[in-house]
């Protein structure tokens, strides 16, 4: 789940995400794994959002969601005890059943990777120019992002990217999505920007356009990405139910997680911090 202002009762996408090794996609290993991108059907994404800020129970509502889908209204709480071939039938066929892929939009995590199809991992923050790094090598970066310990991955499509239809961010609106990853141990980067592919294009474009001159509709136009930081993890119960355990890893940023790890003075505080650091206060 994907959310505004540190607060996940604010979700604007939904998304499952399913990993595909390249020896089940061929006869030949390559290392590569495929990321197929699904949206959720309105049944499961409507149940979601009612919870949005406990993802630890996630699981168990997905799995209610297809009960009731199948005629079984029985409530399931978390130490419920689950039927292996019940809970096997739901892994193979009942999500699927629930989720619609997005077509066009693969993501192949490549161990073979190519620095000139990231060059935001090179980018000065917020500087004009790629400057320092533009030799593309590992000597000035930080040890915690070191290269050689991340994943990075590229749309399937390329750089020319895919077009989808908007269904959260401008329902019925085309837009043109580029996208690159990068992941480590504690963070995931995102370069994730998109494009008006329906607007009419006119001679001399922006640092706002792409290269074909299509107009920005979102991300970053510095090619800065989304900078994500690991604040909690997941482990499995010992009951055997299909509830998760959430441990908190990071103090900080604890305060992203929802109306439980914060207070409303806290929360308006931290708020307050960015509209200052953007300009938008003081």
């Amino acid at each position: 789940a994907f959310y505004f202002n540190g607060n996940p009762r604010q979700i604007f996408r939904f998304r499952m995400y399913r990993l595909v090794p390249s020896n089940l996609q061929n006869k030949q290993s390559t290392g590569t794994v495929r990321m197929i991108l699904h949206t959720l059907s309105s049944e499961v994404e409507q149940q979601l959002r009612q919870c949005s800020d406990q993802p630890e129970v996630w699981w168990r509502e997905v799995w209610s969601v297809w009960k009731q889908l199948n005629g079984n209204n029985e409530q399931l709480d978390a130490e419920s005890p689950l039927h292996p071939d019940e809970w096997n039938q739901f892994m193979l066929a009942g999500i699927e059943s629930m989720v619609s892929i997005l077509k066009g939009c693969d993501v192949l995590w490549d161990p073979h990777w190519s620095p000139s199809k990231h060059q935001y991992l090179y980018n000065d923050e917020y500087d004009a120019a790629i400057s320092a790094r533009q030799s593309l090598n590992t000597t000035n970066l930080p040890s915690t992002f070191a290269l050689d310990e991340a994943y990075h991955a590229t749309m399937e499509a390329g750089t020319k990217g895919a077009i989808v239809d908007s269904i959260s961010l401008i329902p019925g609106k085309r837009i043109l999505i580029k996208d690159e990853l990068s992941l480590w141990e504690e963070e995931f980067w995102i370069n994730d920007r998109g494009y008006d592919p329906d607007a009419i294009v006119k001679e001399g474009h922006t640092a706002n356009d792409d290269s074909e001159g299509l107009p920005f509709v979102y991300g970053n136009r510095r090619l800065v990405p989304y900078k994500l930081a690991r604040v909690s993890r997941m482990s499995t119960t010992c009951g055997g139910g299909v509830n998760l355990i959430r441990s908190v890893v990071n103090s900080e940023l604890e305060w992203t997680l929802g109306d439980e790890y914060r207070t409303a003075e806290l929360y308006q505080e931290k708020l307050s911090a960015v509209d200052v650091a953007f300009g938008k206060q003081g």
